[in-house]
Order: structure tokens, then C-alpha cells, then sequence
């Protein structure tokens, strides 16, 4: 039996300032010893910032080719925010999920808090 790894992770942005991150989707064995990419190709995936979960309104979102780029085989995810679309994201604690899909079946690949510190330097 495999299952994935699903990641936990809190992220840090600065209004104003562009965020890029590149994480790896892994298999996880039964034995805990197996990490070996998951193909990619023919997944979409999506990536939304909220001031609270239980908000139906979104501070941004993200999607492949549009801020997200998938990896295929290499089971890689690239995610770029702008700094202008940092600039508009709500100073203070918010939450993120990031998605994975393919056709129906969705994925919550990663989630957390979305911690953006207003800009200092400009």
C-alpha cells in the first residue's frame, strides 16, 4: 500500500516583496522508507491564501501556469507570488492550502499559516 506525504508547513511572505517556493511530492511505503516522486503530468493544482479557513473570500489565488508550475515526472512544485500580489495580501496570521488534482480526485498536498510581515524597506 502507498500513501503521500502531506505536508504541514508554515510559510513566511513580505508585502511587497516576491515569494517563490519549490517543494517535492513523494510516495511514503508502507515500511516509511520509500520517498519516490509522484508523476505530475496531467495534474493541475491550485494554491489559496485566506484571512481565515471558514472565509468563503480569497486574499489570492494561485494555479498551474499561473503562478504554479508542476514538475511532472521530478514530482516537483514551483510557486512564485509576485511582489505585487504580495503587496495586496493582508498584513498579519492567514492560512493556505495548496491542492493537487486530477480530473475529479483532489489532493490537499500542503497547509498552514500564511504569516505576511508588512514591508519595511521599499
Amino acid at each position: 500500500m502507498t500513501n503521500y506525504w502531506r505536508l504541514e508547513r508554515d510559510i513566511e511572505i513580505v508585502q511587497g516583496k516576491t515569494w517563490t517556493a519549490k517543494f517535492r511530492y513523494l510516495t511514503k511505503s508502507c515500511n516509511g522508507k520509500s520517498n519516490i516522486p509522484v508523476n505530475l503530468s496531467g495534474y493541475g493544482a491550485n494554491m489559496v491564501i485566506r484571512e481565515f479557513a471558514k472565509d468563503s473570500a480569497t486574499l489570492l489565488t494561485l494555479t498551474s501556469g499561473s503562478g504554479i508550475t508542476l514538475g511532472g515526472a521530478a514530482g516537483t512544485i514551483e510557486i512564485q507570488i509576485t511582489a505585487t500580489q504580495a503587496s495586496n495580501l493582508t498584513a498579519g496570521d492567514n492560512v493556505y492550502e495548496i491542492e493537487l488534482y486530477q480530473g475529479y480526485t483532489y489532493i490537499a498536498f500542503a497547509t498552514g499559516k500564511a504569516k505576511v510581515y508588512e514591508e519595511i524597506a521599499r
